[in-house]
């Protein structure tokens, strides 16, 4: 098993997508869509601007954190062969609005990641606890000049440090927990 942890930028939930009773990964981090398999883990960790927005310390905040079930073409995706997925197609408002099923391949790509066991914090933001430092340490290994490198994804973790993750995800609630951090401008970043 492989854990895939990255970054994330923005969430206005359409990238993952929690809603419906299923996490999808469908238009972004086209690397990790390409290479995660079903079992893998995928955890996304707040970027510099929203942590320094929401939680004004900057502290380390996991957004969401999914096990790999299923992995799909977005042709698959769009001909809704599978019923789960017929809810995500973007509409207009509410949460129609935030489908990530837009029909066709996105960012190099084309494969979509699905997960059913997920826990989908949003702007709840979990601390990452002590257990997980790794992954905060894993954004700071590499430097351009000076400065450390804090975007991209990550997925060369130890056996131990998956281990440890699987561990802390087993024992998480699951769902939605929470709304997109930038889903409402007035309460967003």
């Amino acid at each position: 098993m492989t854990l895939f942890a990255y970054l994330m930028t923005n969430d206005d939930g359409s990238a993952p997508n929690p809603f419906h009773d299923v996490c999808t990964l469908a238009l972004c981090m086209p690397m990790t869509r390409g290479a995660a398999q079903p079992g893998d883990y995928v955890v996304g960790l707040a970027g510099k601007r929203l942590r320094e927005c929401l939680n004004k310390g900057g502290e380390w905040r996991i957004i969401y954190a999914m096990q790999i079930s299923d992995a799909m073409t977005f042709e698959d995706y769009r001909l809704h062969r599978d019923s789960r997925f017929r809810a995500k197609r973007p509409g207009k408002g509410g949460i129609k609005a935030l489908g990530d099923n837009v029909g066709h391949a996105v960012k190099g790509t084309d494969r979509l990641l699905i997960g059913e066991k997920f826990a989908y914090w949003g702007r709840e933001l979990m601390p990452v606890p002590p257990e997980l430092g790794f992954l905060v340490s894993a954004f700071s290994r590499e430097t351009r000049g000076n400065e450390p490198s804090f975007i991209g994804h990550r997925r060369k973790f130890s056996e131990d440090e998956v281990a440890v993750f699987i561990e802390w995800f087993n024992l998480q609630e699951r769902g939605r927990l929470g709304d997109p951090t930038d889903w409402d401008e007035r309460k967003g970043c």
